[in-house]
């Protein structure tokens, strides 16, 4: 499903984001709709699950904060110039969308409000309510080869730690390859697509999901522990601001990272290693391995040592840490 962000819908929000409540007739009358149309609205925000308090004679209220995303405003915000970026109310998958667009070797991006079909690594799914968090892709081409291109997600991860730096979260850690987390609980993620093109040129889609303003997990689809910007902080973002911040990171950790390699990345690595030194059980295909992890090798791998002192180097693989006592 792919929808445009309606822009009536996106002034009702504003003029609602004012306190009190406001009635239908003011309302139509601002957005230049009429009373029915904007009754329509209403209901299209409450199908988005957002709170809203209706009280005859008065009209209605949100009962939460609601900043939806705004194009122009990010690109405000932006120091990073000539970037298209293409924003939705409601989108499959925003890496799916990209995946189908002409290749024209410029960077793109592609936001959404919500995802109905959002995903994570092997293919789980990615919680996606409306309005509250980021599901952001971006297209992004490298001249190397495929095989150059190892540990471009521990590249990424480390882009959203920084980011997330700039608001005082500095307790961030990722769980390799991809994940962030905070105090034992998952913050982030992304998924990473890479494409072979001619002449060298290889294009990368970059997904990544970031919790922030998400409260709670009304429908029980999260499966394991999370946490949210807003959670951390005790504050609703701006997911705008947000959003240029993550663009300018990313960017320039990209551009480094095709100058330089992985290799110039291995302290930064190190200091937000979340399974360093640690017991962990490593799922690989149908193998199963348990060990303490040592680190990361030049192409991005996780090194764990097994039993006898035997070191190996993994590519891929889902990870979780052994609870003491039980290795």
């Amino acid at each position: 499903m792919l929808k445009k962000t309606n822009l009536n819908l996106s002034h009702l929000v504003y003029l609602l984001n004012k306190s009190g409540y406001h009635n239908g007739i003011s309302l139509g009358r601002d957005l230049g709709i009429s009373r029915a149309a904007v009754c329509k609205l209403i209901q299209k925000l409450k199908d988005y699950d957002i709170q809203i308090d209706s009280v005859k004679k008065k009209g209605y209220a949100l009962l939460e904060p609601l900043i939806l995303l705004d194009r122009i405003k990010i690109q405000e915000y932006l120091m990073t110039t000539d970037i298209t970026i293409d924003l939705f109310e409601r989108l499959s998958s925003t890496n799916d969308y990209l995946k189908l667009l002409d290749h024209s070797g410029n960077p793109r991006i592609c936001l959404a409000e919500q995802q109905t079909h959002g995903r994570g690594r092997l293919a789980r799914r990615w919680h996606s309510p409306f309005a509250q968090n980021i599901y952001f892709s971006c297209i992004y081409y490298f001249e190397k080869d495929i095989s150059e291109l190892a540990g471009l997600s521990l590249i990424v991860s480390l882009a959203v730690v920084t980011m997330l730096k700039h608001f005082q979260l500095s307790d961030v850690q990722i769980k390799w390859p991809n994940d962030v987390f905070y105090n034992g609980q998952k913050l982030s993620g992304s998924l990473i697509e890479i494409e072979a093109e001619t002449h060298g040129i290889c294009r990368a889609i970059i997904g990544i999901g970031i919790n922030i303003n998400m409260l709670n997990d009304q429908g029980g689809n999260i499966s394991q522990e999370w946490t949210s910007m807003r959670i951390i902080t005790k504050q609703y973002m701006d997911r705008n601001k947000i959003c240029a911040l993550l663009i300018d990171t990313l960017f320039a950790y990209l551009k480094k990272f095709s100058t330089h390699g992985l290799s110039i990345f291995q302290h930064e690595w190190q200091s937000v290693d979340l399974l360093f030194n640690k017991i962990v059980n490593l799922k690989n295909g149908t193998q199963d391995y348990t060990g303490r992890v040592t680190g990361i090798n030049h192409l991005g791998n996780l090194l764990l040592e097994i039993r006898h002192g035997t070191i190996k180097a993994f590519s891929s693989g889902d990870t979780s840490i052994v609870k003491p006592g039980l290795y």
